[in-house]
C-alpha cells in the first residue's frame, strides 16, 4: 500500500511552501509519527510527521517551491 505524503495548507493564505530539509534520505524506512520534513511557508518553519511507516520515496528536493496539497513523498507500506 502506497500513502502520499502532501504539502498541507497550515494557515488560509499559505499557498506553497519551500523544502528545506528532509530527515530521512530516499529509500529510508520510517515509522509514523517521525519527524520527516521541514518547510518554510509564509515565513514559519514547520516539521511534518510521517503519516504511516514503511519505505519513504522522496518526489520533491530541498530548495523546491511547491504549491499546497503537492505530493512531497510516498510511502510504501509493509505488505500485510
Amino acid at each position: 500500500m502506497e500513502t502520499e505524503v502532501r504539502l498541507p495548507q497550515l494557515s488560509m493564505g499559505m499557498s506553497e511552501a519551500e523544502i528545506l530539509e528532509w530527515y530521512f534520505e530516499d529509500g529510508a524506512r520510517v515509522e509514523e509519527g517521525q519527524d520527516l520534513v521541514e518547510i518554510e511557508a509564509e515565513k514559519a518553519r514547520e516539521v511534518l510527521p510521517a503519516p504511516t511507516g514503511g519505505t519513504l520515496r522522496i518526489k520533491v528536493e530541498p530548495g523546491d517551491v511547491v504549491d499546497v496539497r503537492s505530493v512531497l513523498a510516498v510511502i510504501v507500506g509493509d505488505a500485510p
